[in-house]
């Protein structure tokens, strides 16, 4: 086999789980359009059972397309399809996450997590809600409204907010005063959500939220952090602390 090949590309494509040979169909597919696989064969001088082995595993992860069945050709997607792969990827890795610190909890009885970063801090909102039980309700004392909005960006909250109403998840909301216009606004638009005004309560740089079965302690700062205590027994502390306030605060 003689494969002309830059390396840089095939170590970057090896971290997508693509070996020597499909790195080189891919390539070539990419520099020569619909090609057949006796085409790719000749072009890079692999033998056509490798090609059709490696045009499988592309196909199978969605980076080519085959046109046609009895003599069909093959051509490679938008190369921005990496980008898809690479979300994915994150996703997986922090459901894996979650399941094997769940694993860890059946021993240790809590958890004690850190979160660091923008990206982690979307992923992780995120998955508590894909993690959260149906018809369940979630608890937060707000003091950074518009950081958090900043933070979580548009295309994660619309998708923590789809997920949140498809499992008919309730939130409800204590803030400063200063939150009053923003909360008043959000109040008519948004579903399954209650907002409540603390008097005394200031403006600062962390949300508390509280779970059935964790507390996360958001912290906007530079990095953005997240502390999660994953414990029954201190969700359910934090939420009598939290009704306690909600009782005292007052209506929008």
């Amino acid at each position: 086999m003689s494969i002309n090949l830059d390396y840089n590309i095939a170590e970057e494509l090896a971290a997508f789980g693509l070996n020597e040979k499909e790195s080189a169909v891919y390539l070539e597919l990419l520099r020569g359009g619909e090609m057949s696989a006796i085409s790719v064969s000749k072009a890079i001088g692999l033998h056509r059972q490798f090609v059709y082995n490696a045009l499988a595993v592309l196909k199978a992860k969605g980076l080519v397309l085959q046109i046609g069945e009895a003599r069909s050709v093959w051509r490679a997607v938008n190369p921005r399809k990496f980008m898809a792969l690479a979300e994915e990827q994150e996703l997986r890795a922090a459901k894996l996450s979650e399941q094997l610190l769940a694993v860890m909890a059946q021993k240790a009885g809590q958890e004690f997590e850190v979160t660091e970063g923008t990206n982690a801090f979307r992923i992780r909102s995120v998955e508590n809600m894909r993690q959260a039980p149906h018809n369940s309700t979630c608890l937060m004392v707000c003091g950074a409204w518009d950081k958090y909005f900043e933070q979580i960006g548009e295309r994660a909250h619309l998708e923590w907010e789809r997920v949140r109403l498809a499992k008919g998840i309730r939130f409800r909301i204590i803030g400063p005063k200063s939150f009053r216009t923003a909360m008043s606004r959000e109040a008519n638009d948004r579903a399954l959500t209650d907002y409540r005004i603390f008097p005394g309560l200031e403006e600062n740089l962390v949300n508390i939220v509280t779970f059935a079965d964790h507390v996360d302690f958001e912290i906007y700062g530079e990095p953005h952090l997240t502390f999660s205590i994953k414990n029954f027994e201190v969700a359910e502390s934090q939420r009598r602390f939290f009704e306690a306030l909600w009782e005292k605060s007052e209506e929008l």
